[in-house]
């Protein structure tokens, strides 16, 4: 019986070493990058040396993209990354100066003993580093619909709806690398992370203007203790034509690329 539970945890990818730390087995990494920076290179590191790595994503990628297989134990990590601001690498893709604009980061995390999630496909670790760049560790068995912070759907809304406001933009690689800055402040400080409310956000930063949240009215709505996902969404939506008007007026010119 104690060697078939021994076969049937390792089958399912995790099996205490023997100091009681986990161990995951089979693994297939994906990371997350909320931060806005294109990431050029990404591994994780377990105590014993053992390594998953991935590269080559962009700001909000990470879905869908993942890299098998893989063993990593215990509860704490050291992810070492690299990469840069996009526009910045392409400014300098051939003057001599690349170098100078990549970081090289590392980060530690700690990932306390999980559950396996249910079922029989593939055992998937996350990576999901955030606008802040603290980053957190989930298992999962799912590869699609993992996103926490959608960057890339948001993207592909406020491009398509609005299209009119990006003249001054290159293209839509562009303008999620400028959304993926403007998140940044919309997640550290305000705590946005529903869909609907990062939409209605960039529309006042890329239609209206760039320093919407400096009004009062927005302000508020913003700050209002216990807001729901959503709400900041549905109370933007509910301005009146007169209020958004006021808000261009007053604030300054919309879709500023340094944010």
């Amino acid at each position: 019986m104690r060697k078939g539970l021994i076969v049937l945890l390792m089958w399912l990818g995790m099996l205490a070493g023997c100091n009681g730390e986990p161990s995951y087995k089979g693994l297939t990494f994906v990371a997350f990058n909320y931060t806005p920076w294109d990431i050029d290179t990404i591994q994780i590191i377990d105590s014993e040396g053992r390594t998953a790595s991935s590269g080559a994503m962009g700001v909000g990628g990470g879905e869908g993209s993942g890299t098998c297989c893989y063993t990593l134990k215990g509860t704490d990590f050291i992810v070492k990354w690299r990469g840069a601001d996009g526009e910045l690498a392409k400014k300098h893709m051939f003057d001599g100066k690349l170098e100078e604009v990549i970081f090289n980061k590392e980060t530690r995390v700690h990932f306390p003993p999980a559950a396996l999630p249910a079922g029989n496909g593939p055992l998937y670790l996350e990576l999901h580093i955030y606008p802040d760049e603290h980053m957190e560790i989930a298992l999962s068995r799912k590869l699609l619909g993992q996103t926490r912070l959608p960057l890339v759907a948001v993207t592909d809304w406020i491009y398509k709806e609005h299209r009119s406001a990006f003249g001054n933009y290159k293209n839509g690689d562009e303008v999620l690398r400028v959304l993926g800055k403007v998140a940044k402040t919309a997640w550290v400080k305000y705590r946005l992370e529903d869909k609907r409310d990062l939409q209605q956000y960039m529309y006042l930063y890329f239609t209206v203007a760039s320093n919407f949240d400096a009004d009062p009215q927005i302000a508020a709505m913003l700050a209002k203790p216990g807001r729901q996902p959503g709400e900041f969404a549905a109370a933007v939506q509910a301005l009146s034509k007169e209020e958004v008007a006021r808000l261009k007026a007053t604030g300054t010119p919309p879709g500023d690329k340094n944010a």
